[in-house]
């Protein structure tokens, strides 16, 4: 009944280290406020700075699996390059090894300086602090230190309990011989893969290790198959992380199971030929908690120092594995929806700059779809085609169900506690994704007119032809430098689409007062007068709502509310007066 008790304290200690790792993680990650992920975007194509930067996010979440679900998301986001993934994920593998250099710190005695940082003395204290700190402070972010603290406390309470319990099995004949076993190769290998895939962790793996160790009857043999299972295991996270997720994720996924595959394979054939052939003189000795944490570092640095050289190998290899499917046209349209449902994952929105950044990118293929049914849907006016109206009408469904997930999405992340920047992303996300909805259904609004005349033998004259040619150059101008701006954030661009806007009611009245005149003449008949203002109209609503866009990103990217068109159209004949003049006699000149 005692060894039953001290099993389950001991399972009661390996929770508490696991949440206590996930709690400091978590509070490390929201005083972060996203700059971990911006950290990640920047990394360069130097694969040493991206292993650097890999290691160095890993010590300060305390977590392998934190930086690895980062990746992966911003991999299937397209915002990092599958290439530049490997040697973050890399250096994340020799970032989760501090975990194991931080935990043999228990192992301390004695009254040196030193042993002063043992978790058993440091815990109480970091979970008085953090207690009194999450109690006493008003603002949010000191209240997330205090949970830091909480979580800092809890791991090393867990530890401790771990290792007190863990003494007690020393004297158990079942566990030696169970150890012994493990000392196969391959079992041990399993047994660690297996473990550390359940608790989703490699640094609990390896502290459950480091508290038998205390039993001193865990020799080295026993040891090292399992961490170099362990390092499989670990690979569970980023697998999880990928399931529903585009292909690049699913390889950022396989890189990760592929280094640490590959580096186990190449540790056991070394370790036991070289084993067998001469020996090592250590191999049968009790290992310790350094000595488990040692190895554990060691493996990831020389994995990483061999693997290293073979970055763009090991990415072909993901790539042949899996593969991408060859698909037409048409099988594209589908894929537009696919990617929201990639990209917008709620397994992702503990990361709320990642998931606003995936958002983004969603709204921005909704901008590229409507421009193409704007497009297509004008050239029917040229030549009328059934098939692509169909498409037209597809590519329109796509859109507003891209609406109703993305919207769906956003209003969820307004839950978490965001900051005042990522409030901010969120309502011009919303209203800008509403405004290219709109864009799409006056694109679809011309086909169907487009349609109509065709049914009805409806012929416009080569001039009215003409004339709506040269607005819709004008619009599909004005979409483009919608779609621009929305990327690149640059308000310069702005100006160009109020100097469209501007140009193109000059010439939209210019040519209403023309109509009428033919109407007056009998050079054009009723049907086709109101095909052509129905046309005019579609325009004129399109560039409307460009602008709308353009007013969101202006107060997205200066953090100002203007209330109504007037005060926005104001300000910018106010400020940038001379350049919309410039611009509005440049488009005179190209379109006249």
């Amino acid at each position: 009944m005692n060894i039953i008790i001290s099993v389950l304290q001991m399972l009661g200690g390996l929770a508490l280290l696991i949440y206590g790792m996930k709690l400091l993680s978590t509070q490390l990650k929201k005083l972060s406020g996203g700059k971990l992920e911006k950290i990640l975007t920047n990394v360069t194509d130097n694969p040493f700075k991206a292993l650097l930067v890999g290691f160095l996010i890993t010590v300060v979440t305390q977590s392998s699996a934190t930086t690895t679900v980062i990746v992966v998301s911003l991999v299937n986001s397209g915002i990092l390059k599958l290439r530049n993934s490997i040697p973050i994920i890399m250096g994340a593998n020799i970032g989760t090894t501090m975990n194991s250099q931080i935990l043999r710190l228990a192992n301390l005695g004695g009254n040196s300086i030193i042993s002063l940082l043992s978790p058993g003395n440091l815990a109480p204290i970091v979970l008085i602090i953090g207690l009194v700190i999450m109690e006493k402070a008003k603002k949010q972010k000191i209240k997330d230190v205090g949970r830091m603290l909480l979580g800092l406390g809890l791991l090393f309470t867990g530890m401790i309990t771990m290792l007190s319990m863990a003494r007690s099995f020393s004297n158990l004949p079942i566990l030696t011989t169970i150890l012994q076993k493990l000392s196969n190769p391959i079992l041990g290998v399993l047994v660690g893969a297996i473990v550390t895939a359940i608790v989703q962790s490699s640094a609990a793996t390896v502290g459950i290790l480091q508290a038998l160790s205390t039993t001193g009857i865990i020799t080295y043999s026993t040891t090292i198959p399992i961490i170099l299972g362990q390092n499989i295991g670990t690979c569970i996270t980023s697998i999880l992380a990928s399931i529903g997720e585009s292909k690049n994720a699913k390889r950022v996924a396989a890189v990760h199971l592929y280094f640490n595959l590959f580096g186990t394979i190449i540790f056991l054939t070394f370790i036991y030929i070289y084993q067998t052939l001469i020996g090592f003189p250590f191999w049968n000795d009790i290992v310790d908690m350094g000595g488990i944490a040692n190895f554990h570092t060691i493996f990831n640095i020389v994995s990483t120092i061999i693997l290293f050289p073979f970055i763009k190998q090991i990415e072909k290899l993901t790539i042949l594995t899996i593969r991408d499917n060859k698909k037409n046209d048409d099988d594209a349209i589908e894929d537009d929806y696919q990617l929201v449902l990639h990209k917008l994952d709620n397994k992702i929105t503990t990361f709320p700059s990642i998931a606003i950044s995936n958002s983004m990118s969603v709204v921005e293929k909704m901008g590229e779809i409507t421009e193409k049914n704007f497009r297509k849907s004008f050239n029917l006016l040229k030549i009328f085609d059934g098939k692509e109206l169909e498409r037209i009408q597809e590519r329109e469904d796509i859109t507003d169900k891209m609406e109703q997930e993305v919207t769906k999405y956003l209003v969820s992340l307004g839950n978490l506690n965001l900051t005042s920047d990522e409030n901010i992303s969120i309502t011009a996300l919303l209203r800008i994704e509403s405004e290219f909805e709109k864009i799409g259904d006056y694109s679809y609004k011309l086909a169907k007119t487009i349609e109509y005349m065709n049914e009805n033998d409806i012929r416009l004259s080569s001039v009215a032809y003409n004339e709506l040619m040269v607005m819709y150059n004008i619009t599909h101008e004005a979409v483009i430098k919608t779609i621009s701006v929305f990327k690149e954030k640059d308000l310069k661009i702005n100006i160009e689409i109020e100097a469209l806007k501007d140009f193109s009611e000059i010439k939209r009245e210019k040519y209403k007062t023309e109509h009428i005149q033919r109407l007056t003449e009998g050079l054009c008949n009723v049907q086709s007068g109101i095909s052509f203002l129905e046309i005019l109209t579609v325009f004129e609503k399109i560039i409307d709502h460009c602008l709308n866009i353009s007013i969101s990103i202006a107060n997205f990217v200066t953090n100002e509310n203007f209330i109504t068109k007037h005060e926005y159209v104001d300000k910018i004949y106010k400020d940038n007066g001379i350049l919309l003049k410039d611009k509005l006699n440049e488009y005179i000149m190209k379109y006249d």
